[in-house]
């Protein structure tokens, strides 16, 4: 009698499969959300060194001309200093990022680790300045990811709508 014994083959059947690529797929989310979210941090770091960067190019625009490029600067909003830091054209004269750049305060343009040159709470981010006149204090405002957005960030500042209007939930001030 000649028996012929079937060799069963060793595999993975569809549900285990299943149950592996489900497995993969809820592991790869919570590193992506993990990785978002260091990104984030990141960018908001950059944003914080970049206020001190301009604070002290401030400084020493300060020494040189002895004010904070305010009005008769020729930079900023009708050449008042104030506004967005990186937009020039039409009523931006020149930008104050540039004014920095051709007194060699600063090596480059600093701008938001996005690109974002001006914005709004809805669509990005960027830095603006403004200058108070009594007592001169300037203050220079980021848009952080990871700071809750409030419509008092930045009460007690020269811009104290800049919050509700454009987003801005830190600032830097410089006396």
């Amino acid at each position: 009698m000649n028996l012929k014994i079937k060799k069963f083959e060793k595999g993975f059947t569809l549900i285990e499969l299943l149950v592996v690529v489900a497995i993969i797929g809820i592991l790869s989310s919570i590193t992506m959300a993990s990785l978002n979210s260091a990104r984030a941090k990141a960018r908001d770091a950059r944003r914080m060194s970049d206020l001190s960067q301009i604070r002290n190019a401030l400084y020493m625009y300060f020494d040189k001309y002895g004010n904070w490029m305010e009005a008769g600067s020729g930079c900023g909003y009708n050449g008042d200093g104030n506004g967005w830091f990186n937009i020039v054209g039409g009523i931006y004269l020149k930008a104050m990022s540039q004014c920095l750049i051709d007194n060699n305060f600063t090596g480059g343009e600093i701008i938001d680790p996005t690109g974002g040159k001006s914005s709004s709470p809805s669509t990005g981010f960027s830095y603006m300045k403004y200058s108070c006149n009594s007592p001169t204090v300037t203050y220079i405002y980021a848009k952080l990811e990871g700071k809750p957005q409030s419509s008092t960030a930045v009460d007690g500042t020269c811009c104290p709508d800049c919050d509700s209007s454009y987003g801005m939930n830190y600032y830097v001030s410089i006396k």
